[in-house]
């Protein structure tokens, strides 16, 4: 059932299609003060000058060469709770620098970290994370004005971005709570040639909320499709280990 949510309010976890996840999840992970938890701290404090803390004290996934942390960002007076996208951060095992993992595909980042161990650099790392510029992008493009996506920043996860988000880029969206991929696509559908909007997907890993994806949704002369303005293509209707879909509906003009 889709469900209109308050869009002053904080957003609350929906029960959208949750599933199993592919990474390990080992438990209580490290000791709150072995060197991995503290890692992950120093590196959150350094990058969001203590802003983000982790969400609970130990690792909540890890696998042969990484640790997994969930991270969340610290209450702020006057800011609705709002649930970070780069809501996770890798500790490698060697030692190196930690990092956020891709947006669009985070496990698959992870998994991939063996192939080149060096140390990801912030500039580089930032390419993956900018799933808020690339869904602006598409939309502009959707509109006929081609824009490049803006690189991510720390600054884009403080509390009340998805509020800012929808007043500058989207406004007048009515925020839409659905349970499945099907429900996005028929509120899509309803309105005519012309709706778009944003889908917020929210994954967690061992019940703990881990990262975040934006992709978006367009109803092309009648015909649905969700594009993913990171991979410029397709986007994939994800189902395991999601928390919650929430999709930001801008109706045609009339």
């Amino acid at each position: 059932m889709i469900q209109r949510l308050d869009p002053h309010g904080p957003h609350a976890p929906g029960t959208a299609a949750s599933g199993g996840s592919s990474i390990s999840s080992p438990g209580p992970g490290p000791d709150p003060d072995a060197p991995a938890s503290r890692a992950a701290r120093d590196w959150l404090r350094t990058t969001y000058s203590g802003l983000v803390e982790l969400a609970v004290p130990h690792s909540v996934a890890e696998d042969t060469h990484t640790w997994l942390f969930a991270c969340r960002a610290t209450p702020q007076p006057g800011y609705p709770a709002t649930p970070m996208l780069a809501a996770s951060v890798v500790v490698p095992k060697d030692g190196s620098t930690p990092f956020h993992p891709a947006s669009h595909d985070p496990l698959g980042d992870i998994a991939r970290f063996p192939e080149a161990p060096s140390p990801r650099t912030a500039e580089a790392q930032s390419r993956l994370l900018n799933a808020r510029g690339c869904a602006v992008a598409v939309d502009s493009a959707i509109n006929g004005a081609p824009s490049t996506p803006l690189p991510w920043s720390p600054a884009h996860e403080a509390p009340g971005w998805w509020r800012l988000l929808l007043r500058r880029y989207f406004p007048g969206a009515e925020q839409l709570r659905c349970a499945s991929w099907d429900e996005i696509v028929a509120a899509t559908r309803e309105p005519g040639p012309g709706t778009r909007g944003v889908v917020w997907i929210r994954r967690e890993i061992g019940g703990t909320e881990a990262s975040g994806h934006l992709v978006y949704a367009h109803n092309n002369g009648g015909q649905v499709v969700l594009l993913d303005g990171m991979t410029g293509g397709l986007a994939r209707p994800e189902t395991g280990s999601v928390r919650g879909l929430t999709f930001a509906r801008v109706r045609p003009a009339t």
